[in-house]
């Protein structure tokens, strides 16, 4: 065995609508959480609603769901009641890619969790927040610093750290054997992305961060972002889970997450070339020379992302 290699174990997956919430809370408002499949085995589900995406795998091995995010605060039983539309077993295990809220902060929220794993700088960015502030529960138990595995076979999952970009803390999660990779916000969507330098976030470094991930990541077909919607499309005739329902197609790929490298270096070269030319963050925002194949990707974050790169550069 390796040693970054520790066996645990994970189980199933199938298509369903929304699913009810106990809404807790103080407004007690109804919350709904979203599942569906994301293999035709039912062996893996993506948690829609409730902030970032999340998933789900059912560890019947050893009792337990393994949960990749928990959403925004408050949302823990919303996603328990999604979890036990398709099983009895408690969530024992929790991974953050990051620690953004949206993606933390129903850390806490799960009774029966044992360990909780993300990279050490996420551990540390967590720590500062006051949501896990004087004790609270929710924070990581177990960090790693380049890369981390559990499980083996069919339910192998694999954790690598490639460096700063979002923050300083993200990682990207792979399921080997389902050729499928979550990737938080390193890929939130095709859009600008968030650079957290709070968190030691890095616009300079967002593009090599990527293509390290490109690089070193082999047998991917199907990518899960941080925040982009569900596929509209169908897997197509024949092709279901266990209860009959239709699986979804057109998930992101692997060959987008390459895009998106090369889009974040185009951002970064036309942002370096106005910083060198004199431009003001408005004129390098306003005269962005990007390629045309970027055409339909959201900008709202592109100005904030210019004054966060020039505040790089002035500093180095």
């Amino acid at each position: 065995m390796k040693p970054w290699t520790r066996p645990i174990a994970l189980g199933a997956v199938l298509l369903l609508g929304l699913a009810p919430a106990a809404g807790r809370g103080q407004e007690q408002e109804e919350r709904f959480i979203r599942i569906d499949t994301l293999n035709v085995r039912d062996t893996l589900y993506h948690l829609g609603d409730g902030g970032a995406n999340a998933l789900a795998l059912i560890d019947e091995i050893n009792g337990g769901v393994i949960l990749v995010g928990t959403k925004l605060p408050g949302w823990g039983q919303p996603v328990l009641d999604a979890v036990y539309q398709v099983t009895d077993l408690p969530v024992t295990t929790i991974i953050s890619t990051h620690a953004d809220l949206d993606h933390t902060g129903s850390n806490g929220e799960f009774p029966d969790v044992v360990e909780i794993i993300a990279h050490e700088n996420t551990r540390a960015n967590m720590g500062r927040m006051e949501l896990f502030s004087g004790g609270a529960p929710g924070l990581p138990t177990t960090t790693f610093s380049e890369r981390f595995g559990l499980l083996e076979d069919l339910d192998r999952i694999e954790l690598y750290y490639f460096g700063p970009a979002h923050t300083d803390g993200d990682i990207v999660v792979v399921f080997p054997q389902k050729r499928t990779a979550y990737v938080g916000d390193l890929f939130p969507d095709k859009a600008a992305p968030v650079i957290d330098t709070a968190n030691g976030g890095s616009g300079i470094a967002f593009p090599e961060t990527l293509a390290r991930a490109v690089a070193a990541i082999d047998g991917v077909d199907r990518v899960i972002t941080g925040h982009g919607p569900i596929p509209t499309t169908y897997a197509g005739r024949g092709r279901r889970d266990r209860g009959g329902r239709r699986a979804w197609t057109g998930w992101m790929t692997w060959d987008d997450l390459a895009e998106y490298a090369d889009f974040n270096r185009d951002f970064l070269a036309s942002v370096r070339a106005s910083h060198e030319a004199g431009r003001s963050v408005a004129e390098a925002a306003a005269d962005l020379d990007l390629p045309e194949r970027y055409a339909a990707y959201d900008m709202e974050r592109a100005r904030a992302n210019v004054e966060a790169i020039y505040n790089e550069l002035a500093a180095r």
